[in-house]
């Protein structure tokens, strides 16, 4: 039986549902998406809008997308929110989601997030969530 969709399987290294981020101290998250396959298409967001999305990043398809949020005080819409990164299986046949709490001098706090989503099935999709608790 598929992890997710008709064909999809999950690897989970590190898990963390949600994380307390001090945000005004200058701590923030860090994105490394990992892809392998023709063409990844994902986006990064919240409940409320698309944040971030493959075709934005210079240098699209590539192999590595990696991406701060929460640097900018634009970033921030509701930090006590769920944000996710939504993955899509059509041209892509794997991504790996690298998620690290940072500091203000980029030093890393904790890994959130290590985790292998693959799939053969062109229709298949995921979304991982994290909740963030601004503080």
């Amino acid at each position: 039986m598929a992890d997710f969709g008709t064909a999809g399987k999950r690897t989970v290294r590190v898990f963390k549902a949600a994380a307390i981020v001090r945000f005004k101290q200058g701590e923030h998250l860090h994105f490394r998406l990992t892809v392998q396959g023709a063409e990844p298409i994902f986006t990064f967001g919240c409940a409320d809008r698309s944040l971030l999305s493959e075709h934005e990043f210079a240098g699209h398809p590539k192999k590595v997308y990696e991406w701060d949020w929460g640097l900018a005080a634009g970033d921030i819409d509701n930090a006590d929110d769920m944000y996710g990164v939504a993955m899509i299986f059509l041209t892509a046949v794997k991504y790996t989601l690298l998620l690290e709490h940072r500091n203000k001098d980029s030093k890393l706090i904790k890994v959130l997030k290590d985790i292998d989503y693959e799939s053969q099935a062109p229709e298949d999709n995921f979304t991982e969530i994290i909740e963030i608790l601004a503080e």
